[in-house]
């Protein structure tokens, strides 16, 4: 077997059958749906189970609510597809021949440990679709590690979405590569150990996964301190983490700056965190001094001009802005 699509299911039963159809109609043939529902309350279970029963590509899994990352590791210990392909079971693939134009590449550089494609946000209000920022075309072509991490960097753009990579198994399984259970923005950590492990990669502008926008309730919903506080937790790890890093010392000042736009997420809500975490998260102001990324470069020039107040401003104007 060749692919192994894992959907992590939770309180999603308005928006599964879409996703789960979008998969079984492409055109290429060859992969099973490891369909994990994670101990959800609504009509998901007995969904999960009626689509089993239709096609005999797909297995129904259950467990006990663990959270999107136990759910993932939980459909990973029971792949056995060569290649890997987590789904967000909210979202859906856009066309039919997405997985063998993937697979094309893939069967093309047997060489990369995983190859990215792109994304659109959906609306389902208007029915439209806003594609997300193009990769640098330097990396359609299987690269070292190094330089897709500056590379990604620098163009403002970090893909840290397990859902938008198809992953050699083999790989994932001798990293012995997991979600870290109970965390939120889960996907930063693997993201980054899933580079530091990986000899080539490569990126490709195919345009396949639309990520189904304003969804209440689903498996990533956060909306809560927990959020702050996870992300928190990883900028802290992971910069202690740095030195037992396997990258060059220009990547990591590379992965410093991406740490240093997460800080910016931080300082945009730290109006809501305690008084003891607003003091501890000022010890990280020092990321500002990397500034590969485009965006921490401006916030970086306004801090030098007008001090962190006048930046954590800034930055809650333009987070607002953004949204509208």
């Amino acid at each position: 077997m060749k692919v192994s699509f894992i959907l992590p299911i939770y309180n999603v039963e308005k928006y599964l059958s879409e996703c789960v159809e979008s998969i079984l109609t492409q055109t290429y043939r060859d992969f099973e749906i490891l369909l994990v529902d994670d101990g959800s309350p609504d009509n998901c279970p007995a969904l999960c189970d009626e689509w089993a029963k239709k096609d005999s590509r797909i297995k129904a899994l259950h467990k006990p609510n663990g959270g999107l990352s136990d759910a993932r590791n939980y459909g990973l210990e029971h792949a056995q597809g060569d290649y890997v392909v987590f789904v967000d079971s909210d979202d859906f693939w856009v066309n039919k021949d997405c997985l063998q134009r993937l697979m094309n590449v893939v069967d093309a550089h047997p060489e990369c440990d995983f190859i990215g494609f792109n994304c659109s946000y959906y609306y389902s209000d208007t029915k439209t679709y806003n594609k997300w920022v193009a990769y640098d075309e330097s990396l359609s072509k299987p690269t070292d590690k190094d330089a897709v991490l500056c590379s990604l960097v620098a163009s403002g753009t970090f893909p840290m979405s397990a859902c938008l990579k198809v992953l050699k198994r083999k790989t994932l399984l001798d990293m012995e590569l997991r979600f870290i259970k109970g965390t939120i923005a889960e996907d930063i950590p693997w993201f980054i150990d899933l580079l530091d492990g990986s000899k080539n990669c490569m990126f490709v502008n195919q345009y396949i996964y639309a990520y189904r926008q304003n969804v209440a309730g689903s498996i990533t919903a956060s909306g809560n301190p927990k959020s702050t506080s996870d992300l928190f937790t990883i900028v802290k790890n992971e910069v202690n983490k740095m030195k037992e890093r396997s990258f060059s010392e220009e990547t990591k000042n590379a992965l410093y700056s991406f740490l240093a736009y997460e800080f910016c997420i931080l300082l945009t809500a730290s109006s809501r965190m305690s008084k003891e975490m607003r003091k501890e998260l000022m010890q990280y102001k020092w990321l500002l001094n990397y500034t590969v990324n485009p965006k921490v470069r401006k916030a970086a020039f306004v801090n030098k001009l007008f001090g962190i107040k006048v930046t954590k401003l800034m930055l809650k104007f333009y987070t607002n802005y953004i949204r509208k």
